[in-house]
């Protein structure tokens, strides 16, 4: 037997590595898609109080109290508290909130986490669920949240969110 390898069976080789890849490709796609397919989106206004808290000496980060109330399909109370980091030619935040409420008429509590960052001419935001925080009917909620500031300084939510199906409980899409 010849280790040659003949010109058609390199071809052949580089197709069938190329067809595995792609299949898999595929694949990752398709699970990428099912899952974007099983968020539910909602959206709605929020209220905002930013309060600073006492600085204990030396730090120098802001640090300040969050009192959300979240309006919408999203119907909740929230407080947290933020760091934040300001310079001459941006700044970051991050921070951290407890959702008490009811989303889509299951209650319960769940928990964001803020990472923020903004130069002159554009600004981050990245808001998601912390995983395992959620309790009572929103237990295994994970998600990302958007937020939008509008004319007049009104604040909106975008909420992208999954539940795990729970016994007894009917989940539709609205």
């Amino acid at each position: 037997m010849s280790n040659h390898i003949t010109h058609t069976q390199r071809r052949v080789g580089t197709l069938a590595v190329a067809l595995v890849g792609l299949t898999l490709g595929l694949g990752t796609a398709a699970r990428s898609e099912e899952r974007a397919a099983t968020m539910t989106h909602v959206t709605g206004s929020f209220d905002v109080k930013v309060s600073p808290l006492t600085d204990d000496g030396g730090n120098a980060f802001g640090r300040m109290a969050l009192d959300k109330k979240y309006h919408g399909e999203l119907e909740a109370a929230a407080v947290g508290q933020m760091l934040s980091s300001r310079s001459e030619t941006g700044g970051a935040y991050v921070a951290l909130e407890r959702v008490t409420g009811t989303l889509q008429g299951r209650s319960g509590t769940f928990e964001l986490v803020h990472r923020g960052e903004m130069t002159s001419s554009s600004q981050t935001i990245e808001i998601w669920v912390v995983t395992g925080s959620g309790t009572g009917q929103l237990a295994g909620i994970s998600g990302r949240m958007g937020i939008r500031i509008e004319a007049g300084g009104k604040h909106f939510y975008d909420f992208d969110y999954e539940l795990p199906a729970a016994a007894g409980v009917a989940t539709t899409k609205p």
